[in-house]
């Protein structure tokens, strides 16, 4: 049943491949880097831009550490690599390396790869693709409370989602047979079910989990307190087609101001 190739990842910020991916790494078999974001960025592979992007930000340093990977090792990498491809293998197997787990199943866990979905489907011609996809409604409260990723604005919060499910469902007849598509709200209400499907998908046993399930909190619909009913009107204008394909109510109201307000203090 096991199965070797590489799967990914991706969807909008916000939505649950964080949770998702610390379930997997419960398994024995799996394991997965902090964020690599090698697939984000549209400059050329080897550009001055691409180069900046990866080995400058502070974020990307501290993931690096975490993973245990050398900064030193990681510019020489950088350098001399030939491709997104050829840097994301030789990084993984740098990372398993630090991690004692060589000969383990990698994937990888970096949302924003969305950008670069076509490229890393051509890259991976084997590789099978996870999407997650949460209320955009609770997805740009989120981002607006800011403690992991902020937002300026609804406007750029909304179109952090919009952006993400517009290019997964554009470019997904593409590898159909290669997707397998979660919505957060099963994963927290149903985790045992979805996980074996997905598991069942990536070719790797679901016993072999051993995340604590109870551990996982319902939705908080942050949203409620968070959202104006002009900001929900935005995000209705922004993402109202794709979010009424996933069945996703974005006509209902948010608190009145009175009540937000006492709510976040």
């Amino acid at each position: 049943m096991s199965d070797d190739v590489p799967f990914f990842i991706l969807g909008c910020v916000r939505s649950g491949t964080t949770l998702l991916r610390d379930i997997l790494r419960t398994s024995a078999r799996l394991e997965c880097p902090e964020e690599t974001q090698y697939y984000r960025w549209g400059q050329p592979f080897g550009n001055n831009g691409f180069i900046n992007h990866v080995l400058k930000p502070p974020l990307l340093k501290r993931h690096r550490k975490m993973d245990k990977v050398d900064e030193t090792l990681f510019e020489e990498f950088m350098n001399t690599s030939l491709s997104r491809k050829h840097l994301q293998d030789r990084y993984m197997d740098a990372y398993l390396a630090a991690q004692s787990r060589g000969g383990s199943r990698w994937f990888d866990k970096s949302p924003q790869n969305i950008y670069g979905l076509p490229l890393l489907s051509h890259d991976y011609p084997s590789a099978k693709f996870v999407h997650i996809v949460r209320n955009p409604l609770n997805v740009v409260a989120s981002l607006m409370i800011g403690k992991i990723v902020s937002s300026p604005s609804v406007i750029a919060a909304a179109n952090y989602w919009y952006e993400a499910v517009a290019i997964f469902n554009t470019t997904r007849p593409l590898f159909e047979e290669r997707v397998c598509e979660l919505k957060y709200e099963n994963l927290i209400s149903s985790p045992e079910s979805e996980l074996e499907r997905l598991m069942n998908f990536v070719g790797e046993d679901p016993l072999t989990l051993s995340y604590d399930c109870s551990k996982i909190h319902p939705e908080k619909d942050q949203y409620r307190s968070v959202l104006t009913d002009a900001d929900i009107a935005l995000i209705r204008d922004i993402c109202g087609s794709w979010a009424e394909g996933y069945g996703y109510d974005l006509s209902v109201r948010g608190l009145e101001a009175e009540t937000r307000e006492s709510n976040l203090t």
